[in-house]
């Protein structure tokens, strides 16, 4: 895939998108938006990428809005473009594998949003993240907030505005793991890359359950997972892990415990 403003690249089972409109600092406007949908569309169809990261550079993640184009639309053309915008979040929220964000710099408005979009979102220590369209008039996306940091947490920061350091954001569950600077791409492409381990067949039905249990009731939830399991059970996949896990177990290498001191 060849792309004007995001490159491309598929790692280990990883398809990595890092947004390169780097002269707008990866704010989302009708390239970029239309760029990452037609990325996505094609990784969900190869059974080579399990999983995709979304990564910008150390300065800055994704600056939210491209507000020149808020700017000076209006009519038609800005609800098409909020259409772009629906179509984008949809495709991302119910991704068919596992999307995990490796988030350096800043995230405001629109750019948090497209993190909290994600499974996973690994934070730089100098990330900063902020529901701040409330300061331009706009709403921020409070769904995918509360979904990640609860409710009171995520109406503060949607009334507000104010934005919030890397380690606020993982001490409220908006990130899940922080690390020093410099290091996010590597750490985030590693935990992408143990996620892609497991192929692209685990993935998707993995990523199946984690899009639709959170919407049931409990049992409802138990009563799909447990129809899932009955459908891997007879899959050529699990007759070989099984057999492969025996093997390592013999040989005192768990599979189970084998990441267990990784830091």
């Amino acid at each position: 895939m060849s792309f004007q403003y995001l490159k491309t690249s598929v790692e280990d089972g990883v398809g990595i998108l890092q947004l390169a409109h780097f002269e707008k600092r990866n704010a989302l406007g009708w390239e970029l938006h239309n760029e990452i949908l037609a990325a996505l569309a094609q990784w969900l169809e190869d059974d080579a990428v399990a999983c995709v990261m979304l990564v910008g550079n150390e300065e800055v993640f994704c600056a939210g809005w491209a507000l020149d184009v808020l700017n000076t639309t209006s009519g038609d053309e800005l609800r098409r473009f909020n259409d772009l915008a629906l179509k984008f979040m949809t495709a991302i929220y119910d991704y068919g594998k596992p999307t995990v964000a490796a988030v350096a710099g800043v995230a405001p408005g629109y750019g948090m949003d497209l993190a909290n979009m994600c499974d996973v979102t690994i934070a730089s220590e100098n990330a900063k993240f902020g529901s701040t369209q409330v300061k331009y008039a706009m709403n921020g996306f409070y769904g995918g907030m509360q979904r990640k940091c609860g409710p009171m947490r995520a109406r503060r920061m949607l009334f507000t505005g104010d934005p919030i350091d890397a380690q606020e954001a993982y001490r409220i569950g908006l990130v899940d793991e922080v690390v020093p600077v410099g290091q996010v791409r590597e750490r985030a492409l590693t935990v992408a890359k143990h996620i892609a381990e497991n192929g692209t067949e685990m993935a998707v039905a993995l990523k199946r359950i984690a899009l639709r249990t959170q919407n049931m009731d409990h049992i409802g939830g138990l009563a799909f997972e447990l129809q899932l399991t009955a459908d891997l059970l007879q899959r050529g996949l699990f007759r070989a892990r099984v057999a492969d896990g025996y093997r390592r177990l013999k040989e005192g290498k768990s599979r189970a415990v084998e990441r267990v001191t990784e830091k």
